[in-house]
């Protein structure tokens, strides 16, 4: 991998773990589209997960008071089933693929949310939604928006919902980086790790990933409730656009 690759995936770390310190999404739908550019899927998958540990986790230890620890465990049950159905599968999309599902999920559930009317704070839903969640977050690498069909509609503060979302994508990104770089390669043969990348560039990815979600934390003390879900809205909105239209003209082209 050479210099400039490095370079741009640093600053775009930087820049998008700032995005998801504010919003609690965004950052990462911007960051998978950037991997899928310049990496094979597999090796997108697995560095796109390890830097959205990274920074999910800070992110966790930065607003660890306000996180809702009692929707866990149905969190946690909906990972493990949603991993063991996968386990079954042993598939690795391909970019068009991977990009039309980033693109076209978060807009499928920003349309749902009129039709059905979801809360972390119900167990069951908490549990069978985050089956469904791990199932997509293996094809397609994220899953932000569609959390905020569980999280808009409980009464929860913008920290809540950050705090909270970060604890649990922490999870569910350690569960794809386990997929895509130990299990996909064992079973198929394709390589996980983007070839040619020192271990030791992970160190400066994991620095600039944790310094923009700490520059992130003011800002989002500054805004207000409303306007966070609003903004969040109307990012998500653009970026699946895009997204969307840059995977269906590699499919058509």
């Amino acid at each position: 991998m050479s210099l400039f690759l490095i370079t741009l995936i640093t600053v775009a770390t930087f820049l998008t773990a700032i995005l998801s310190g504010v919003f609690g999404m965004a950052g990462g739908i911007i960051m998978m589209a950037l991997l899928l550019g310049l990496l094979p899927v597999a090796s997108a998958m697995v560095l796109h997960a390890a830097i959205q540990l990274v920074s999910n986790g800070w992110r966790c230890f930065l607003w660890r008071r306000h996180i809702v620890w009692r929707v866990t465990p149905f969190y946690g049950l909906g990972i493990a089933a949603g991993v063991t159905a996968i386990s079954f599968v042993h598939y690795v999309p391909d970019k068009a693929l991977a990009l039309i599902v980033v693109g076209a999920v978060p807009l499928l559930a920003l349309a749902a949310q009129r039709l059905i009317t979801l809360s972390i704070l119900n167990p069951t839903q908490t549990f069978l939604t985050a089956m469904v969640l791990t199932f997509i977050q293996m094809t397609g690498g994220v899953v932000g928006p569609l959390l905020d069909l569980l999280y808009n509609n409980a009464p929860l503060t913008r920290q809540e919902i950050v705090s909270t979302k970060a604890m649990t994508q922490s999870v569910m990104h350690t569960v794809r980086l386990a997929y895509f770089g130990s299990l996909i390669p064992l079973l198929t043969g394709r390589e996980g790790w983007p070839e040619g990348l020192d271990p030791v560039w992970m160190l400066v990815f994991m620095a600039a990933a944790i310094s923009g979600t700490t520059a992130a934390a003011p800002i989002l003390q500054r805004i207000n409730d409303r306007h966070f879900k609003e903004l969040s809205r109307a990012l998500i909105v653009l970026i699946s656009f895009y997204c969307l239209a840059r995977g269906l003209s590699m499919l058509l082209l």
